[in-house]
């Protein structure tokens, strides 16, 4: 008999050693086993790793933010799902041809960053928010508490331990205690971004919707560019159920963020949710095109259905489950609704119902008077799509306006966003062409004659183009923003021909009409395909031949006062001995007041954006010195004062420099 094997008949027992020698190594192997499990951290909790703080930054300054710039990716995870956002796996499609549409669930996939450690602490401080932070990790929270409790003793004042704190108890859903220690860290640095965001965060865990939305928005004041909070910010009006503040907010995100995945995705959602499938099949694509972890079974279906995909797209396809055959029968009520109780996502539902779509194009009149009388040519008519996006073979354009005789030639046109003009001066008088139009200011300067010059309209709208040196030239180019556009004939007549049918926003505007008569005439439309006619009839205080201009009201002077307070109360923060509250001032000076409220966008417009660049990093380097960064020379208060000094005085002058082009003096 071999050595290896020992045969025991089936109605013998095994002898007692051998028996107990299985029973302790059965034993052994369960107290391993619990040991392991005791000590092995969640597998659903992410790494602190993994975390970075929410980025501040200034466009064109490089070394603006010392911390790395978050990624969208590292934010749209939850603490309890490591894995890619929770999605809509379900849908039920009616008829493709229709393009019918039913999502049952929407994707929640928010989530907060944990703030990484500050470095300016005492050592020991650190040691124990290291400590905390590694024991979080590994799901040891109570060990976690107390390494907390011990940096917040050796430093009651700092707001990073109570921030760090705060983001440790949301991991394990203590939100009365999470919010206590944010509420703190608030308290000790009310203009800190990252901690009013998080704050945000942990009351959107724990779906106290009117909480968020209000620390959100505090955010924003704090950094009108912040897209994660506009994004965060829809979604806590997601949990309201109020789509509109939520498809704003997802729609800020992206204009900030174009290459925003999850932006896109959750405007897709919701603007199905409120049956724009038209206006959510760009953005899913987009999405898509961004970030593959969004080319979701249902989303692959929904755009299939919408005729913007074509079989093999994709693995995911081979997923989805086929609409039932000929002769097949559907699923009823109860099964449907079975299917979406097994289905993933969040609270949002709704139904889907038959699009009235009849045909794929429509034609659109109509007739425009203002005060019974009809208006002349310069009228423009605009359908811009719901989804902000732009309509097919849509271009920008390059044109040539001359000036003959004292006048503009041609004296109206009309162009897309993005195109260039070429101003050329045939006449033998010297021309200043100007425009103070909102968005599109700029001063070319004395042309001779001969002379041409060239800028790039990128904010739509009208721009009214004047010469300063003769006051009765004026001419009017009006930037048409993504969608069609239609000028009106003599008789006050407009019309587009074979318009795809879906939602627009129907918008007229006239050199005549104030600001308010354009608003006060935007219509919602819905295009089916059956022709429609659409007048407008407005009524105005203007009078004909009168041009009205839509022009910038910020006062750029009360920027530069407000730049220069944030300037003197960060050198006076450092001169105290302070470290966190003078980068922080600095930073609200450059992206709250310089760059948030206009003048550096004005200063590139009217002058150049090296000018505007050069003042931006005069102000980054006091910022830089109040950090402690780079290879500073010896930093006293009076140097600080000194560039402080100088760099305004460049505001100032650029401020009194731009009011002059823009209301130039004959």
């Amino acid at each position: 008999m071999s050595k290896n094997k020992i045969r025991v008949p089936d109605h013998t027992p095994p002898s007692r050693p051998i028996f107990k020698l299985l029973i302790g190594a059965l034993l052994l192997a369960g107290a391993i086993w619990g040991l392991f499990s005791l000590f092995q951290p969640p597998g659903d909790l992410v790494p602190y790793s993994k975390f970075k703080k929410t980025d501040v930054s200034v466009s064109g300054s490089e070394e603006l933010a010392e911390d790395p710039p978050q990624k969208s990716e590292d934010l749209d995870r939850d603490e309890s799902d490591s894995s890619e956002p929770e999605p809509i796996e379900k849908v039920a499609l009616n008829d493709p041809d229709k393009n019918a549409l039913d999502l049952s669930k929407v994707a929640t996939d928010v989530t907060a960053p944990p703030t990484t450690p500050p470095t300016h602490l005492p050592r020991e401080t650190l040691e124990h928010i290291s400590k905390g932070m590694d024991l979080a990790e590994k799901g040891q929270f109570e060990l976690a508490e107390l390494e907390f409790e011990k940096a917040a003793d050796l430093s009651p004042n700092s707001p990073e331990v109570f921030s760090i704190w705060g983001a440790a108890l949301r991991m394990q859903k203590k939100f009365k205690g999470a919010n206590n220690r944010f509420a703190r860290a608030y308290e000790l640095a009310p203009e800190d971004e990252e901690i009013v965001f998080n704050w945000g965060m942990s009351r959107l865990f724990e779906k106290n919707a009117d909480g968020a939305i209000d620390l959100f928005k505090k955010t924003l004041k704090l950094n009108p560019k912040n897209h994660l909070a506009y994004n965060y910010l829809g979604k806590s009006y997601g949990l309201k159920k109020d789509y509109p503040n939520e498809e704003a907010n997802y729609l800020k995100a992206v204009e900030l963020k174009d290459d925003f995945a999850q932006g896109h995705f959750n405007l897709g959602i919701v603007r199905s949710l409120q049956k724009n499938f038209e206006g959510a099949a760009p953005h899913f694509t987009r999405a898509i095109e961004l970030d593959k972890q969004y080319e979701k079974p249902f989303v692959v279906q929904f755009l299939t259905a919408m005729g913007l995909k074509k079989k093999g797209i994709g693995p995911q396809e081979a997923n989805l489950k086929p609409s039932p055959k000929k002769g097949e029968e559907k699923e009823t009520p109860k099964e449907a609704e079975d299917t979406k109780e097994k289905s993933e996502g969040s609270d949002h539902k709704m139904e889907g119902s038959d699009s009235d779509v009849v045909k794929p194009i429509t034609n659109v009149k109509g007739k425009v008077t203002i005060n019974s009388q009809p208006v002349d040519g310069r009228g423009v008519v605009i359908l811009e799509t719901k989804s902000k996006l732009k309509v097919p073979k849509q271009a920008a354009q390059s044109i040539n306006i001359f000036q003959k005789e004292l006048q503009f030639a041609p004296a109206h046109s009309v162009v897309m966003v993005g195109s260039k003009v070429t101003f050329t001066n045939d006449d033998r008088e010297v021309h200043n062409i100007y425009s103070k139009s909102s968005g599109n200011q700029f001063n070319l300067g004395a042309m001779a004659a001969g002379a041409s010059r060239e800028i790039q309209l990128e904010t739509p709208g009208p721009v009214i183009l004047r010469c300063n040196l003769h006051k009765d030239m004026m001419g009017t180019v009006f930037v048409v923003p993504n969608g069609y556009f239609a000028q009106t004939n003599a008789n006050g007549e407009y019309q587009f021909e074979d318009v795809k049918s879906q939602e627009y926003i129907l918008e007229f505007w006239h050199p005549q009409m104030y600001p308010e008569d354009v608003e006060k005439n935007v219509k919602s439309i819905k295009l089916t395909g059956r022709d429609e006619t659409f007048d407008f009839k407005i009524a105005s205080a203007s009078k004909p031949g009168e041009i009205h201009d839509l022009v910038d009201a910020t006062d750029y002077k009360i920027v530069v006062d407000d730049i220069e307070k944030e300037i003197a109360l960060a050198i006076k923060d450092w001169e105290a001995g302070k470290k966190y509250q003078p980068r922080k001032r600095m930073l609200i000076a450059i992206t709250q007041h310089y760059d948030g409220k206009g003048l550096k966008g004005a200063i590139a417009k009217s002058f150049s954006e090296q000018r505007s660049l050069k003042l931006e990093q005069a102000l980054d380097e006091i910022r830089k010195a109040l950090s402690g960064i780079g290879d500073m020379e010896q930093i006293t208060a009076e140097s600080l004062k000194f560039k402080a000094e100088r760099v305004v005085a460049q505001l100032r002058n650029n401020v009194k420099e731009l009011e002059q082009r823009l209301n130039p003096k004959p």
